[in-house]
């Protein structure tokens, strides 16, 4: 199933500080164009993302069903309404705030309360974020000059081995906090017959790492627990000489309950397949592997010409992936 990101027909706006990704907080979904442009492009159905408010959720499926689409994957947590500048959704994992978790945990369960009545069986998690002295933006700069070589010893790379060193620093109390939010939110997903697909970070500002993502799903293994591959994040990481070993890209794409298909340039993701710069790294193992559906996604200003053609590379890889899984 090739399913239409809804950031496609939106006003989205980008932001390198929202986790090597887009600004998730201020977007308003076209539901009109983004259910044409589905349909146009021959997608299978509509994937709500994480920049949409609850109030989006049902014009949205009762729009994509007049179409014959499905929406079958939503984002969580949703806000109530649109977020202002400068403001963002609480995080589940918030470090040492009750508060915010509990705000966090009621918006994922009114997620997930609106969106099984119209048939919704897959909800994709971003848990937080933790702040940094030394951000994306100063990272991104350095990159762009080439002073994050392992093998020069200026200020760039101490800058890089910093944020790696308090990242770090900090495996226990994040690990701590996934927990939390885990334990509270899988009954729920339980309870409403939910899939939760944990969205990885694409750099050490993000929760949860690979590996952190990895140990989650082994230690809940008997619950409704799986990731969302993230084709550009993991192209980042690997730019970052911090991608997962192979025996934990195993693990990750045994897990993988959705695959979001985009791609990066340099250290910025949100670019559709095809107008990227893919590495040509893709797992092996994830090729292998079947998600339950791909979400195809890139700029809110694509053209549909430009949108057709990602449907169709993200098509004619899986077919070959099937392919190649059945020699």
């Amino acid at each position: 199933m090739i399913l239409c990101a809804s950031e496609l027909r939106s006003d989205l706006r980008f932001d390198l500080q929202a986790d090597l990704s887009w600004d998730l907080g201020k977007g308003i979904p076209d539901v009109a164009a983004l259910v044409a442009l589905a349909g146009d492009a021959g997608f299978d159905g509509i994937a709500i993302g994480a920049h949409a408010a609850l109030d989006d959720v049902v014009p949205l499926v009762t729009a994509a069903a007049g179409a014959q689409l499905r929406v079958p994957v939503v984002a969580a947590p949703l806000g109530e309404g649109r977020l202002t500048p400068g403001r963002r959704l609480p995080y589940l994992a918030a470090m040492g705030d009750d508060d915010e978790r509990r705000a966090a945990v009621a918006l994922f369960r009114r997620v997930v309360e609106s969106v099984v009545p119209v048939g919704v069986g897959l909800v994709s998690v971003n848990l937080g974020a933790i702040g940094s002295q030394v951000g994306l933006p100063a990272i991104a700069r350095r990159f762009a000059r080439r002073e994050l070589d392992p093998e020069e010893d200026d200020a760039g790379v101490s800058a890089w081995e910093a944020v790696l060193g308090e990242r770090r620093s900090l495996t226990g109390p994040i690990h701590d906090a996934c927990r939390h939010a885990l334990d509270r939110i899988l009954p729920m997903a339980e309870r409403h017959g939910v899939t939760v697909a944990l969205e990885i970070a694409g750099g050490p500002w993000g929760i949860p790492s690979p590996r952190e993502a990895a140990d989650l799903v082994a230690e809940y293994r008997e619950a409704p627990l799986g990731i969302t591959w993230d084709d550009a994040r993991m192209q980042v990481l690997r730019t970052l000489r911090i991608a997962p070993a192979p025996e934990r890209l195993a693990a990750l794409a045994a897990a993988t309950r959705l695959r979001r298909a985009h791609e990066a340039v340099g250290l910025e993701t949100g670019y559709l397949p095809g107008l990227g710069d893919p590495d040509g790294n893709a797992s092996e193992h994830f090729q292998k592997a079947a998600p339950l559906a791909t979400i195809v996604t890139g700029r809110p200003d694509s053209t549909r010409e430009e949108v057709t053609r990602a449907r169709s590379l993200v098509s004619q890889s899986q077919a070959a992936a099937a392919s190649a899984a059945a020699g």
